[in-house]
């Protein structure tokens, strides 16, 4: 919030030097009013009053406020002079285009003035804050609650390495307790109930790497960021992000190497297009709803449990494509041919149909519209014993439909779920908006050529 508190009245600041500087460019016949009774203009007021908010929401979209823990000041001045660009080319165009000045060179001035004050005058109090949070940073224990899992020995070496540092580094981790690697489910909860870490630290269990991997697995359902030792680098199959490059490295497994523009920008994506979804296609869901309820005995809408961003569980919605208690025997996934399959189901199931509730998951935050399938925890399960590295696909929020879906399709078993899981680990290492936007058009020339099953 002193982030925010600071870039509003700073970008106000700006908008009202600009707006003096604007009143001494324009020719004096042209504007025969004092500054203090043209300062008060409607439009100009409005300006005053609407570009201040502008400019702090795109350094919210720009990722800016989502870790203000630890500040660069070289990306604080990248970040405050490419939004000042974009505040300045918005004010351009809605206020500036038509303003007539006697000489060209004028717009330009005027144009680079407008720059300057967005950027530089955010930038100033970012620079001011971060300098009294360093000063307050280096003599802190660590920025983030920390516990270590290891042996004894473990646990004493990572300490040491953790401040072996250079003196004039902030140091990161703030070791408040050790966890034993042998802790059961019950161990683990109860010891983070009692330290309340923001981050756990793993060391190669003494067992081996299976053993390192089933550890990692039951860590993740606590939702904390996990971090490993260059000792498990071998097991990391996708790009790493660093915690310094000065002290001890230490590579983050639980959020995928994503530009927080990038998750922003994306999650923002997921909430309008499936909000308008939802209204949009509501007739499509009552007709459906009505085919479902007179087709099969049973309830319209299927909720089952999967497994989402960080391993958290969560209920997803589908139309109903299968006979009531089609699961009654235990969890089976469908197949060709598959006789628990409703008539109005296979339809659904052919172009996706069934699908579409989801924009309820995704406006809730459970799901985004493209990332890797959800599974259950059955399957999941099934499937780390034999790729322990499946557990990686829950760095990023599941997705209504996925590169796995488009180049590979429906898994019928195991096999299947490992082999689409490569598709999965790509999208991953290459998520974007516009790596999303391709899928997303795959996947409607799927649902459009009936191609679903």
């Amino acid at each position: 919030m002193v982030y925010v508190g600071s870039d509003y009245l700073l970008s106000l600041a700006g908008v009202f030097v600009f707006t003096y500087v604007r009143y001494v460019f324009t020719p004096a016949e042209m504007e025969l009013r004092p500054f203090e009774q043209w300062l008060f203009d409607s439009h100009v007021l409005a300006g005053l009053v609407l570009y201040p908010v502008m400019n702090v929401l795109l350094y919210a979209v720009s990722g800016y406020y989502n870790n203000v823990l630890v500040k660069s000041r070289l990306d604080d001045l990248r970040n405050s002079l490419s939004i000042g660009l974009i505040t300045t080319l918005i004010i351009y165009f809605a206020t500036l285009i038509n303003d007539y000045l006697p000489r060209r060179i004028h717009n330009y001035e005027l144009l680079l003035v407008l720059w300057a004050c967005m950027s530089f005058l955010p930038f100033l109090g970012r620079t001011v804050i971060n300098l009294f949070r360093r000063r307050a940073l280096l003599h802190s224990p660590g920025i983030y609650r920390s516990v270590i899992v290891g042996t004894p020995e473990q646990t004493a070496a990572m300490r040491r390495k953790l401040t072996a540092g250079n003196l004039a580094e902030i140091p990161q981790f703030n070791i408040v307790g050790e966890l034993s690697p042998y802790a059961d489910d019950a161990a683990i909860s109860a010891a983070i109930d009692e330290l309340a870490p923001e981050r756990i630290i793993i060391t190669p269990h003494p067992q081996g790497m299976q053993a390192t991997m089933a550890l990692i697995t039951r860590l993740y359902k606590k939702g904390l960021d996990l971090f490993l030792s260059l000792d498990l680098y071998q097991l990391i199959t996708s790009r790493t992000r660093l915690t310094s490059i000065t002290g001890e490295p230490l590579m983050n497994i639980t959020n995928a190497n994503i530009p927080d523009s990038t998750i922003n920008l994306k999650r923002l994506s997921d909430i309008v297009f499936s909000g308008l979804a939802l209204i949009v296609l509501s007739p499509v869901y009552a007709a459906i709803s009505l085919m479902v309820k007179l087709d099969s005995p049973g309830p319209v809408f299927y909720r089952q449990e999967r497994i989402g961003l960080h391993k958290r569980p969560f209920k997803i919605i589908k139309f109903r494509t299968m006979v009531d208690g089609a699961e009654s025997d235990g969890p089976a996934l469908s197949h060709k041919n598959d006789t628990r399959i409703t008539r109005i189901g296979a339809f659904l199931r052919k172009y996706r149909l069934d699908e579409i509730p989801q924009f309820w998951n995704v406006l809730k935050g459970e799901m985004s519209l493209v990332g890797p399938r959800p599974e259950r925890e059955y399957f999941i399960d099934r499937i780390v014993e034999r790729v322990p590295y499946y557990s990686l696909i829950h760095q990023v929020r599941p997705g209504v439909t996925s590169l796995g879906m488009v180049k590979y399709g429906y898994a019928s078993n195991v096999d299947e779920m490992i082999e689409r899981l490569a598709y999965d680990l790509i999208y991953i290492e290459n998520v974007s908006l516009g790596v999303d936007l391709k899928i997303l058009f795959h996947t409607v020339s799927t649902i459009a050529g009936g191609k679903g099953l």
